[in-house]
């Protein structure tokens, strides 16, 4: 074996391991994305069941029910696994079919 054989090898593995890093960290950076989105399922769930409480044939519409008259700028705080969340709750009633939409923004304070 010469040299610039030895030479020519170790470029072609280096390039090989290059390309493999690069999809390692583009493997890392999707399963966090993927991480991400699972939490923020499980935390707007976690903050919207509440509401189903809420939410029955017979209460529905009516001056009483928590829903169709909401405090305004409604918000919550939860100490989950030692961080805090705040939830923020726009809650619009009547709409199109008569359906009220609950829409809830949760962020982490900062420090």
């Amino acid at each position: 074996m010469t040299l610039i054989e030895i030479l020519v090898s170790v470029i072609i593995l280096s390039l090989v391991f290059v390309g493999l890093a690069g999809v390692f960290v583009a493997s890392k950076r999707y399963i966090q994305h993927s991480r991400s989105r699972m939490t923020a399922a499980e935390l707007g769930k976690f903050f919207l069941d509440p509401f189903q409480n809420h939410v029955n044939q017979s209460t529905w519409g009516t001056s009483g029910n928590y829903l169709s008259n909401p405090p305004a700028g409604y918000t919550q705080r939860q100490n989950i696994l030692g961080r805090e969340y705040e939830a923020e709750y726009v809650i619009t009633p009547g709409g199109l079919a008569n359906l009220t939409r609950v829409k809830v923004t949760i962020t982490l304070p900062s420090i």
